[in-house]
């Protein structure tokens, strides 16, 4: 790390905080859609493609998840170093 520090590690600790909070509020999202899509009588063939849309969905659901997971971690080590470099 050379030069300027110009960032602030609580700064990075709240953008860690927004991440997991879209990844909170994009799975809640997909459970309420799946909870609404088994609470209603739809039973056709389009219900069927729509299914296997929604599948392919959970599953980026997941990388995003598993992505965002990682970015928090790297953010808050990147934190914690800064901390430890500014005598925090």
């Amino acid at each position: 790390m050379g030069g300027r520090i110009d960032t602030d590690p609580d700064a990075l600790i709240a953008m860690a905080r927004e991440l997991d909070n879209a990844t909170k509020t994009i799975d809640a999202s997909m459970r309420r859609v799946k909870s609404q899509l088994n609470a209603s009588s739809w039973n056709d063939p389009v219900r069927k493609q729509f299914e296997q849309n929604l599948e392919a969905v959970s599953r980026l659901v997941k990388q995003i998840d598993t992505i965002s997971g990682e970015s928090s971690s790297l953010l808050h080590r990147k934190a914690q170093q800064l901390r430890e470099y500014l005598g925090r």
